[in-house]
């Protein structure tokens, strides 16, 4: 089976794109998606840009996905070192003429819901936004990091020529 992955918003997606990489049963998959459960290292804004300068084959996108990151239209599978890598394109995605097939993700935002006792609208928990390195990360993790965004997701990317 192919190890694509579509960028979808919910758990459901995210169990299929881990059957389709592992093999392994709908039943099975949850079970262990249960213990695959991180807590992703928040890594500061600076130190991606500085370890990912913009320029050349390196940049910086942003796609919106408020209708889910199913409506961004990107295609992913996994590359040589684990890295997402664009496989495809849809043409009514809002990733289109931003993002090409080969280009491999080298960060991506992520959105954690963080306890604040002061927010009483929010029972769920606090939006906080922070930025997910895929270097030595499994191919599983940083789909799950981008899957998470809710209004944007921004991503620093490499083009190879």
């Amino acid at each position: 089976m192919s190890s694509s992955a579509v960028l979808g918003a919910s758990a459901a997606s995210f169990t299929l794109g881990a059957r389709l990489t592992s093999g392994r049963s709908a039943k099975s998959s949850r079970a262990s998606r249960r213990s695959f459960v991180t807590r992703a290292a928040q890594t500061d804004e600076a130190a991606i840009l500085a370890k990912y300068p913009d320029g050349g084959p390196v940049f910086a996108v942003s796609i919106d996905c408020h209708m889910g990151t199913n409506s961004t239209g990107i295609v992913m599978r996994e590359g040589d070192e684990g890295r997402p890598v664009v496989s495809a394109v849809r043409p009514g995605g809002t990733a289109k003429n931003k993002l090409k097939v080969g280009d491999v993700c080298l960060a991506t935002t992520y959105t954690e819901l963080v306890q604040d006792p002061d927010n009483k609208t929010l029972k769920w928990g606090t939006p906080v936004v922070g930025w997910f390195d895929t270097e030595g990360e499994n191919y599983a993790s940083s789909i799950a990091a981008m899957e998470t965004n809710s209004a944007t997701l921004n991503m620093i990317m490499f083009r190879p020529e």
